[in-house]
């Protein structure tokens, strides 16, 4: 009788000793190995499971090709298919190198993080295998167009149609989609003709483009050669037809894929847009709500750099392996590949904290850039909220994105067994607001109620500051995350999230400024997450960005304080019309604004080093962050130099916040924003004491105060920010 194997039990599960644990751990997972490679390398010298696991391992070597093997840690698991959906009964490997530490034993790290690489190994459906671990796999479609690949992608987008509230379809003799101003026409009757572009019926009275049902493309530009693009000139010779040689490839299958599930219209930028008239450029971006909007569906190329890589990236077909079923006396195969990826889907953060507690911004590795360069852009994220359903196109799988969750093909992206990081929230917490505000009731007070009883499950609370508190921690969040992506023109940074912002408009009550809620005097204590990578964009005329403004900062992603403790009397004003606080709507640019408080004073600059600076009033210092870092064109300063420390709020982390000012030496008593300010300790110069408190920079600095609870009552002063 052959003695069982010490490292992996011959993967066979009457073999399989458990722990004591209790009956929902044992369901989970059952785990067979927990050691090195080197290890395993050993033990497969004596075990066929133990050779067939390094074997797949080993097909996979170029991932870890540079790693010393002896800090490679391999874990081996396999799923009780009765808590999971049917079919998967994959044995899964995680491998592991990257988080392992010299002098750390390696099986002590091996669990700490997401590993670095993982397999999965798996059979046919209705296969034998001489392994009773390794079962049958989920099925993947190995080409997009295929039938298997059409019916995946139908699909998933049936289960959200059918089981999603947020989702579901109206049907089009209902309420009908309105199409875009143009659309391409895939002459699904006859594609012989090829492709035109037709430009939609405007309905005066309705006030709205014809109907019909179409789909949209996201896709990377990359350095934009070889697109066709609709201009003055091509725009007669389109609406006659579009020459196929014309389109790249991720035009070209966009077409196909749009034909194959039966639509006529497809909306794709580059084509859809008079690209040489920069009026309707921007009044196409500003309805980019309706066009995303309204599509049925949009077809991502998430993980193509451009259109030439094509919508439908290449897949590599899973490893074949052959074993032998020594009980049968035949020849068995398994098959290996790596496990479809989620990672840019996923967050290192737990989405039911508090939101000011995430960690923003989301997936900056390298591993994001490479497997999903779609997520990296920034006109993407946005076209990726505003849209109803995101059929994703990765090199592993697809994955639908709608406005409840996330599926993919191998039924997994949501399932903590297999992956305990949760899901990126922001487009479900997105779509909620916009669906409140759609429901909405015409009055204010019903509106409010309306928008509580969609938002009941993100925690927004029945008072209306709460819930206003709630919205712009959503707006914060996306534009930490849209500040993170890349863009090509920084001209358009306001305007590619403008559509987003008007959606927030609705629902916030309040006005819109290049970037900034009127509503909302926190929200200006932005700041970079990495000032040394920071500038000022270059002035454009017809679009001025303020210094005040979040935008007026590019190189880093933008940082928000969302919640204070304590008001220190500080108001913003946008305008010197009271009552354009709730209307004014001005997403592209901005010019003065005047903030008066009641803790504000002139303060002295002071250079420590190239990038350690700091702020000193009657001897007193406290360290101070520019948001250009070193500080130069017009936000260089010179140590001594004069400048106005504004205090805003008290926060709950204890510290003093705040915005410095620099007045304008061309115009005296205009001032502009150089930097954000927060004390959490105060250093009393010429002392070796330690540290005191950031509390007691009211006390040096106001000596004045003498009530705190009543700055309100106290003088004010008002500065002039542009």
């Amino acid at each position: 009788m052959a003695s069982m194997c010490e490292t992996c039990q011959g993967l066979q599960k009457h073999l399989q000793v458990f722990e004591e644990r209790d009956q929902a751990d044992r369901l989970a997972a059952t785990q067979w190995v927990n050691t090195t490679l080197p290890s395993l390398r050993r033990s497969s010298a004596n075990c066929r499971a133990c050779a067939l696991l390094v074997q797949a391992i080993l097909l996979h070597h170029s991932r870890f090709s540079g790693a010393d093997e002896e800090s490679v840690g391999v874990v081996v698991e396999s799923f009780e298919s009765s808590t999971v959906e049917i079919a998967q009964d994959h044995l899964s490997i995680e491998v592991r190198w990257k988080s392992a530490s010299n002098g750390v034993d390696v099986q002590d790290e091996i669990k700490e993080s997401y590993p670095d690489l993982k397999l999965e190994i798996f059979t046919d459906q209705n296969e034998h295998s001489p392994y009773s671990a390794i079962g049958p796999g989920r099925h993947i479609a190995e080409t997009f167009l295929d039938d298997a690949g059409v019916k995946a992608s139908r699909d998933l987008i049936n289960e959200c149609l059918t089981n999603h509230a947020r989702c579901r379809h109206v049907k089009p003799h209902v309420q009908p989609a309105t199409l875009p101003k143009r659309v391409l026409d895939v002459l699904i009757d006859d594609p012989s003709k090829g492709v035109r572009l037709h430009e939609s019926q405007y309905d005066e009275v309705e006030e709205h483009y014809e109907y019909g049902e179409y789909l949209a493309l996201s896709y990377c530009r990359g350095i934009g050669r070889g697109i066709p693009q609709t201009t003055s000139k091509t725009l007669k010779a389109y609406k006659q037809g579009i020459p196929w040689a014309s389109f790249p490839r991720a035009f070209q299958e966009a077409i196909l894929l749009t034909r194959s599930r039966g639509f006529r219209w497809l909306w794709i930028d580059s084509l859809c847009i008079i690209q040489d008239d920069p009026l309707e450029r921007i009044a196409e971006a500003m309805n980019m709500g309706e066009i995303f909007g309204n599509a049925f569906v949009t077809l991502a190329a998430t993980s193509s750099v451009d259109t030439s890589q094509g919508l439908f990236p290449p897949r590599d077909p899973p490893f074949r392996l052959q074993t032998s079923d020594i009980s049968r006396g035949s020849p068995s195969k398994v098959y290996v590949r790596e496990q479809p990826l989620h990672y840019s889907f996923k967050t290192s953060f737990d989405p039911c904290t508090q939101i000011t507690d995430w960690e923003l911004p989301l997936n900056t590795s390298r591993e994001s850039d490479v497997q999903t360069p779609l997520l990296r852009r920034a006109w993407t994220y946005a076209e990726r909220l505003l849209s109803p359903r995101v059929l994703h196109f990765t090199r592993s799988e697809m994955i639908l994105e709608c406005s409840e969750g996330y599926q993919c093909e191998c039924h997994r992206i949501e399932n903590p067994t297999y992956d305990p990081r949760a899901t990126d929230p922001i487009k479900q917490l997105f779509a909620r607001i916009a669906d409140a505000t759609k429901k909405a009731a015409k009055s204010n007070d019903e509106q409010m109620d309306g928008v509580t009883s969609q938002l009941a499950d993100t925690s927004i609370t029945e008072t209306r500051s709460q819930k206003r508190e709630e919205a712009l921690q959503i707006w914060t969040y996306i534009v930490t995350e849209y500040t993170n992506k890349r863009i090509t023109y920084d001209a358009d940074r306001l305007l590619a999230i403008a559509a987003v912002a008007k959606t927030f408009s609705k629902f916030l009550d309040s006005g819109y400024i290049a970037g900034q809620w009127t509503c909302s005097t926190i929200n200006l204590l932005w700041y970079p997450n990495d000032s040394t990578h920071c500038r000022r964009p270059k002035r454009i005329p017809s679009r001025n960005i303020p210094s005040w403004s979040w935008a007026s900062i590019e190189g880093s992603p933008i940082l928000f304080d969302t919640a204070s403790a304590m008001d220190l009397a500080c108001s913003a004003s946008f305008s010197s019309k009271p009552h354009d606080r709730r209307s004014a709507w001005s997403p592209l640019s901005g010019d003065k604004l005047r903030l008066t408080a009641s803790m504000a004073t002139d303060v002295s600059f002071r250079a420590d080093s190239n990038t350690e600076y700091s702020l000193v009033r009657n001897g007193v210092s406290v360290e101070f962050r520019p948001d250009v870092v070193p500080p130069r064109g017009a936000d260089a300063m010179d140590s001594g130099e004069k400048l106005v420390c504004v205090l805003v709020c008290m926060t709950f982390r204890s510290s003093i916040v705040g915005i410095v000012l620099k007045e304008s030496k061309s115009h005296p008593q205009v001032y502009r924003r150089v930097g954000r300010f927060e004390c959490y300790e105060v250093h009393v110069d010429e002392k070796e004491a330690e540290p005191e408190d950031a509390e007691a920079l009211f006390s040096y600095w106001f000596p004045e105060v003498k009530d705190m609870m009543q700055l309100d009552e106290g003088p004010m002063r008002t500065y002039v920010v542009v």
